[in-house]
């Protein structure tokens, strides 16, 4: 999958992996794949590409 030209989006203190896809408008799902992560890594400081719509 490319993601050169996905969107970064660097995590905030507060913020879940459910949020974050509200945010977009995505899947939960989809920000784990793209990004080959588990929830465990979603964290403050962490940058998540997010996958286009």
């Amino acid at each position: 999958m490319e993601i050169k030209n996905n969107p970064l989006y660097k995590i905030k203190e507060g913020d879940t992996l459910n949020s974050i896809a509200l945010k977009f408008n995505i899947n939960p799902t989809s920000i784990l794949l793209v990004n080959n992560i588990t929830p465990k890594n979603i964290r403050k400081g962490f940058v998540l590409y997010i996958p286009k719509v």
